[in-house]
This record gives structure tokens, C-alpha cells and sequence, in this order.
């Protein structure tokens, strides 16, 4: 399931990336065919699960706390977990916005 979650992000990033050389094609009067439903959708799918690893993280570290039945290692694994997958979607988020503002700064 980790390694899925890790290729869920990398998939994300993937599509970012198309994204951004899809929006710079399109500006050179370029035609090409991209899904923008699929794209929203996975994005909105890799973050729902960096939430899902978030929340998860927190509930290990809480019980950890309270009653001492999880393993420090657990703790420490699903923490960095949740900590990768932010980081790749903060840096999802940075080329989106990027490409945003490329898009927008393009002369008419």
C-alpha cells in the first residue's frame, strides 16, 4: 500500500508536468487532446489520500500518547509517510501554479 501511495503522488506530479507542456503547447497554436476531468479528478484523489495519511499519522502519534500500544517505529513510519506525501503534493501544487502563471502572462 506504500508503494502506492508513493506512485498515486508520482502519478500526480506526471500529470502536473503534462499539464504544463500541454498549456505551453496550446499557447504555440498547437492542438492537442488532454482530459481536464481526469487530471481534476486525480488531484483531487492524491490529495484526499495525503489527508487520509495525515489523519492516520495523527491517530498513531495520539494513540502513541495515550496508551503506549503502538510502536515508536509505526509512529516514525507513517509521520514521514504523511510528510513525503505533502511535501510531493506542495510541489504538484508549485508547478500547477507555475504553469498558471505562465498561462497568464502570455501575450494576447
Amino acid at each position: 500500500m506504500d508503494r502506492l501511495d508513493m506512485q498515486g503522488a508520482m502519478a500526480v506530479i506526471k500529470r502536473a508536468q503534462s499539464a504544463s507542456e500541454l498549456s505551453a503547447s496550446q499557447s504555440k497554436g498547437l492542438e492537442l487532446s488532454g482530459s481536464a476531468d481526469g487530471f481534476s479528478n486525480d488531484l483531487l484523489a492524491a490529495i484526499r489520500s495525503v489527508n487520509e495519511m495525515q489523519m492516520t499519522s495523527a491517530n498513531t502519534k495520539a494513540n502513541f500518547e495515550v496508551s503506549g500500544d503502538v510502536d515508536v517505529t509505526e509512529v516514525l513510519m507513517k509521520s514521514q509517510k504523511a510528510s513525503v506525501a505533502f511535501e510531493a503534493t506542495l510541489q504538484v501544487r508549485n508547478k500547477i501554479l507555475k504553469a498558471y502563471q505562465d498561462v497568464m502572462s502570455m501575450p494576447v
